[in-house]
């Protein structure tokens, strides 16, 4: 579900989206319904799983340091330095 999540922008909307998503994967390994009036805290302390967007931000964490680290010529380094021309932002 979160393949490369690391590079997704996300909305606030979004973010919700994925957690619901989520939190609706964990309850249905545990074959708990909504009927069963389970809050989503006790049900992430039952899989010991955090948030969705706690899990984006830690792999964003990670990617940016791998990038840090990288050779000065590849591209997602570059990347991070890039700025616009002002004849760009002319056109």
């Amino acid at each position: 579900m979160l393949y490369s999540a690391e590079l997704w922008p996300l909305t606030i909307l979004q973010k919700k989206k994925l957690d619901a998503a989520h939190l609706k994967f964990q309850r249905r390994l545990l074959s708990i319904t909504w009927k069963d009036k389970v809050r989503n805290e006790d049900i992430r302390n039952q899989t010991k799983l955090q948030r969705v967007d706690l899990i984006i931000k830690e792999r964003r964490l990670r990617w940016l340091g791998h990038v840090l680290r990288m050779e000065d010529d590849r591209i997602p380094k570059q990347a991070t330095r890039w700025q616009m021309d002002s004849y760009m932002c002319l056109q």
